[in-house]
C-alpha cells in the first residue's frame, strides 16, 4: 500500500487487522533514510554500494558473516536508534496490543546478498517459535508486532519477503509453524512479495505467514528488524536486553535516554517499588552519567 512518512493511516490499521500484515511505502521521510544510510555505511561499509550497484565488487567479508544480524541496537549514531524508537512504530503496536503498556524486544540489522549463506528459499513460516515460549493467542493482551524497515530499494529479483494474508489459513491453531510448498500450496499461491522503494516498512505479527525469498540477480538486501511486545510478559521476546548492557553503546545510550524510552526497555519505571536507597545508589554507580533524580521521589 502506497504511503507517506507521516506513518500509519486508519486504512493500514484495517488491512493489518484483516489480513495480518500491511506494506507502507516510503515509511521514512527522505532525510530520515539519508541519515540511517550515513550510519549503516559506518556499521557495514560497501553494503548500501553494493545494493546500488551489483555490477560493483561485493562488500568486504561478505562471505564470512555467519549471523546475518550483526549489529544490534543500541546502534552507534542517532538514527538508527531514533528508527526503532520511531512514534508511529510504537503508535502502531500499542493499537494492536489494545491500548496496553508496550516494550521493545528486537532491534538489529539484517544484512544478506546473492551467494550470501542466508541466501535461500524459506518455507513458509511464521515467527513465534523464538518470540515467545508459549503460543500466540488472537487477543490485543498479548500481541507481538513485528517491523521489517527497508534500507534498499527491494525488486522482484532482489530477495523479497514473501507474506500471505491470513485469510488464507482459518485453522484455529496455528502448528505446525512452517510448511513446505507441497504441504501447503495454498500459502504459496497467494504470497505478496514485498517490492517496495528503500525506506519502506512491512508491519506484520507472529501469527502471519511469510518467508524470505533467494536472490534471482546479483545484489543485496539492507533491512531492520524491530519489534515490539506489551509489557509484564517475561515468556514473550527474542532479545534479552540485560546481555546487551555490558556494551558500552547501550550504558551510552541509556544513561541519555529519556524516561519513556529507557521503560520500552524494561528498565524500572519512576515511582516502581523497585527503587530504593540502595538500588538508586547501586544504578548510580553504575550508570554515573544518568540523572537519578525522577527515581527519587
Amino acid at each position: 500500500m502506497a504511503g507517506d512518512s507521516s506513518g500509519f493511516s486508519q486504512e493500514h490499521i484495517e488491512h493489518y487487522r484483516e489480513h495480518g500484515y500491511v506494506i507502507v511505502e516510503n515509511f521514512l521521510s527522505a532525510d530520515e533514510l539519508s541519515r540511517s544510510h550515513d550510519e549503516i555505511e559506518m556499521f557495514i561499509p560497501g553494503w548500501l554500494d553494493y545494493a546500488r550497484d551489483p555490477a560493483g565488487p561485493k562488500p568486504a567479508g561478505w562471505d564470512q558473516a555467519k549471523d546475518r544480524r550483526r549489529v544490534r541496537f543500541p546502534f552507534s549514531g542517532s538514527q538508527l536508534n531514533a528508527n526503532t524508537l520511531h512514534p508511529e512504530l510504537r503508535r502502531f503496536a500499542a493499537i494492536m496490543a489494545g491500548g496496553n503498556p508496550i516494550v521493545c524486544e528486537q532491534s538489529d540489522l539484517s544484512i544478506k546478498c546473492k551467494g550470501h549463506r542466508n541466501d535461500q528459499e524459506q518455507h513458509m513460516h511464521v515467527d513465534y517459535n523464538n518470540h515467545t515460549l508459549a503460543y500466540p493467542p488472537d487477543l490485543p493482551t498479548f500481541w507481538q508486532t513485528a517491523y521489517l524497515l527497508y534500507y534498499t530499494d527491494v525488486s522482484e529479483a532482489q530477495a523479497p519477503t514473501a507474506v500471505c494474508s491470513r485469510r488464507h489459513y482459518t485453522e484455529r491453531i496455528l502448528w505446525p509453524t512452517s510448511y513446505s510448498p507441497k504441504a501447503r500450496p495454498e500459502l504459496y499461491a497467494n504470497e505478496v512479495k514485498t517490492i517496495v522503494p528503500a525506506g519502506s516498512l512491512l508491519a506484520y505479527s507472529m501469527r502471519t505467514f511469510h518467508r524470505g525469498t533467494a536472490f534471482t540477480a546479483e545484489g543485496a538486501r539492507v533491512a531492520q528488524f524491530i519489534t515490539y511486545s506489551p509489557a509484564g510478559y517475561p515468556w514473550l521476546g527474542i532479545v534479552g536486553w540485560p546481555e546487551q548492557a555490558v556494551r558500552p553503546e547501550f550504558t551510552t545510550w541509556l544513561e541519555s535516554a529519556s524516561l519513556e524510552d529507557r521503560a520500552l526497555f524494561g528498565f524500572p519505571p519512576p515511582g516502581h517499588p523497585y527503587w530504593t536507597q540502595e538500588t538508586l545508589d547501586g544504578v548510580s554507580a553504575r550508570y554515573p552519567n544518568m540523572d537519578m533524580t525522577p527515581y527519587k521521589t
